[in-house]
């Protein structure tokens, strides 16, 4: 059963079709998406290392275990967000509310 009368028949094909088969192309392609993939990895790893950078920017006591939260934090996220967040925790207050709470 036909639906619609064509007559399209291909003898030829496509005029990209040489350059996709191109070794160079390939190579090309491969370059590129290497290149891409490299580029997201490096921004990746520049947001993860974001705490540890500003423990020792901030000069904090545990700058140690923010780094290694975040070397761990590869593994484990939750890690790498408590490292976020205890850059951003005031431990002076944290140490006199403890302190507060014994008495």
């Amino acid at each position: 059963m036909k639906i619609h009368p064509t007559s399209l028949e291909f003898d030829t094909l496509p005029s990209v079709y040489p350059l996709l088969d191109s070794i160079m192309f390939m190579w090309f392609v491969v370059l590129v998406t290497v290149g891409i993939l490299t580029w997201v990895v490096v921004k990746v790893w520049h947001i993860h290392s974001l705490p540890k950078y500003l423990a020792k920017e901030k000069g904090l006591a545990q700058a140690k275990l923010i780094f290694w939260m975040c070397i761990l934090g590869l593994i484990w996220k939750p890690l790498w967000v408590l490292a976020v967040l205890a850059i951003v925790t005031d431990w002076d207050k944290v140490q006199s509310w403890f302190k507060g709470a014994q008495s």
